[in-house]
């Protein structure tokens, strides 16, 4: 029996080798640090800032490490595409925050950690988008080498139900929308904020909020919640994380402001669309081809025998 052709381009090696892989380091490094030592960010981070922004950004990064996690488990370039393009823009606003916010920074004050932290989050942030370019490049030749073996375009799904459709649609412009409104106006928004921010801190909060948003959409667009699994995987570990980060420093919030319901909800929303995304593209997804109900092999019967 001849093999089954790939039903799309496979992930490059190189992307997961120069993107992928050192993203994931990355998230790792900067969840652990931002989580365990939440209160210690003047010594030891690259700006200082609250325990409360702190784990925030801390389950940020811990989701998105689920997510880079999941991706270099996969072989296909349609289930981490969402994944990429989300990474690629977060690494381009968080350099654009870091520049406009680098009086903040702690490049020249502070402890020796404090200061190499800096140098080296500004550093990596300036050279990603260069290597995110060269492994997009690699993985561009890839698509092409497989659509001219293959000789046809890469098959696409059936649309999403609107009953999945609409939350992911109206979550996504939602979030995104309140990115845009925190990374391009924070100084008036630190006023009311309802823990101690600085508008760098606004502004990454925003920043990922725009990658979150973004990754909503684009999920749409990819009419499978298979291939963007790793996405919803995303979701669930940033609430979780955010809300056990918020009951742990609940002394440190103005609980009678509503931007601190607004925080709880946004995280309890992400929780539960990515819990239903997760669970929903098991009920969603097709069968595989030359598999039985239950998912097995079909056997022919001249295979019996």
């Amino acid at each position: 029996m001849s093999p089954q052709p790939n039903p799309s381009p496979a992930v490059s090696g190189v992307l997961q080798a120069l993107l992928l892989a050192p993203l994931l380091v990355g998230a790792g490094y900067v969840f652990l640090g931002l989580t365990l030592f939440s209160g210690g960010t003047g010594d030891l981070f690259a700006w200082r800032m609250s325990p409360v922004t702190a784990t925030l950004l801390g389950a940020a990064y811990g989701g998105s490490g689920v997510m880079l996690a999941m991706a270099l488990c996969t072989e296909q370039w349609v289930r981490v595409r969402v994944a990429v393009a989300a990474s690629s823009l977060l690494m381009l606003l968080m350099l654009g925050a870091c520049l406009l916010g680098r009086g903040t920074l702690q490049l020249t004050r502070g402890s020796v950690v404090a200061v190499l932290s800096a140098w080296v989050w500004l550093g990596v942030h300036t050279a990603a988008p260069v290597v995110g370019l060269i492994a997009l490049g690699a993985q561009w030749r890839r698509n092409a080498r497989w659509r001219a073996r293959s000789g046809r375009a890469e098959p696409r799904p059936p649309r999403l139900p609107w009953w999945v459709a609409g939350p992911v649609v109206g979550n996504g412009l939602a979030v995104t929308a309140t990115g845009l409104l925190l990374y391009t106006v924070p100084d008036v928004l630190t006023r009311h904020w309802p823990w101690q921010v600085s508008a760098l801190d606004v502004r990454v909060i925003g920043a990922w909020c725009l990658a979150f948003g973004t990754a909503l959409l684009l999920g749409l667009c990819e009419a499978e919640l298979r291939r963007v699994r790793n996405g919803m995987a995303a979701l669930v570990g940033t609430g979780v994380l955010g809300l056990v980060g918020l009951l742990r420093y609940a002394h440190l919030v103005r609980w009678a402001s509503p931007g601190s319901w607004l925080v709880v909800l946004a995280l309890v929303a992400f929780t539960g669309l990515g819990l239903c995304g997760v669970g929903v593209s098991g009920l969603l997804d097709p069968p595989r081809p030359g598999s039985g109900p239950g998912g097995g092999p079909v056997v022919r019967p001249a295979q019996l025998g």
